[in-house]
């Protein structure tokens, strides 16, 4: 296993020519160019005449399919698969078959793996049954941190020598006066936040693995200054969850819930707004929340788990193990 020192040299690894004829899928969001994890992770080679980049929606498929039938050559670059229940199997077929049609033709595969599994995924039998052939067909996986290559070589039953590590790329932050953040969050959401409460921000979509429910108990106890805002599209699937929330917060003021997509402009307000941004994952081998907070150098609260491990230590990173550890640090902070 090694580190790569440019993007490029995990493709330039498995000979892809020049100009190298690079398959993504999901297809990269060119709307969102700030926050979409593959624009910002292809960014350079975008701009560069040695690759030419083709994004693969699901039909999308035959498309390297085609190519590789037609011209050879072709490199498929898969980052995110699941089947997210009964109506979805087809489809997660119909990609598994296009894959394995791609491989039987010589072409080659790498595929990113963000966590062993989907996460608060349903169907897991079929999930990690496609997930566990990918491994082991796919030419590269690349991973984010090297202390998780032990736990997924196991998981998959693959050797460690075809994982290549390359980091969560940057977010380009846009800063702003708090107190201005403070104000556009209130008019566009029509929540009534003081400049000087202590804030604590969970952004992202409302789902399982982020136990909000379990930092809400905690906030219950916290005196009315010090505030949980919740942010956030409710994920397919947990709609039942988010009910569960709501009626936790209903009735505490000192926990302000936003259960909506935020538009890419509007991402900076919170963040901006935020003295804490507070992470309580079950299980994440990585996380492109932290990153995002990063960039903002707010201080962030996570748990001791997956690539969170390996993040440098610094003032603006309190670690915790257990939920009344968590507990201590919100108490304290």
């Amino acid at each position: 296993m090694k580190k790569l020192n440019q993007l490029q040299d995990l493709y330039t690894e498995l000979d892809c020519g020049s100009p190298c004829r690079l398959f993504i899928a999901p297809p990269i969001r060119y709307a969102y160019k700030k926050s979409d994890y593959l624009y910002l992770l292809y960014k350079e080679l975008l701009a560069s005449k040695e690759f030419k980049i083709t994004g693969v929606s699901t039909l999308g498929h035959l498309k390297f399919l085609v190519h590789q039938l037609v011209k050879k050559n072709t490199l498929l670059h898969y980052h995110w698969i699941e089947c997210t229940g009964l109506f979805s199997i087809f489809v997660y077929l119909f990609k598994l078959i296009c894959i394995r049609c791609f491989i039987m033709l010589g072409g080659k595969l790498i595929w990113s793996v963000h966590n062993k599994m989907p996460l608060d995924c349903s169907l897991e039998w079929v999930n990690f049954k496609g997930r566990k052939w990918l491994a082991k067909k796919a030419d590269l996986l690349l991973i984010e941190c090297e202390s998780v290559a032990v736990d997924l070589a196991a998981f998959f039953g693959v050797s460690e020598k075809k994982m290549r590590v390359w980091p969560h790329p940057e977010y380009p932050p846009q800063l702003m006066p708090r107190a201005a953040a403070v104000e556009a969050i209130n008019h566009r959401y029509n929540v009534n936040i003081k400049v000087q409460d202590r804030l604590f921000l969970m952004f992202g979509h409302i789902s399982a693995y982020k136990q909000i429910e379990k930092v809400c108990e905690i906030f219950k106890d916290e005196p009315i200054q010090k505030k949980l805002i919740i942010v956030g599209p409710v994920k397919k699937g947990q709609l039942k969850l988010y009910k569960r929330i709501r009626r936790l917060t209903r009735n505490t003021k000192n926990i302000i819930l936003i259960p909506q997509f935020i538009k890419e402009e509007c991402v900076p307000e919170f963040m901006n707004a935020a003295d804490y941004v507070v992470f309580n994952y079950k299980d994440v081998l990585s996380s492109g929340g932290v990153p995002l907070a990063r960039s903002y150098d707010k201080p962030i609260i996570l748990p001791l788990k997956g690539c969170l491990k390996e993040l440098e230590n610094s003032e603006n990173l309190r670690h915790f193990k257990t939920h009344e550890e968590l507990r201590t640090i919100i108490k304290n902070s």
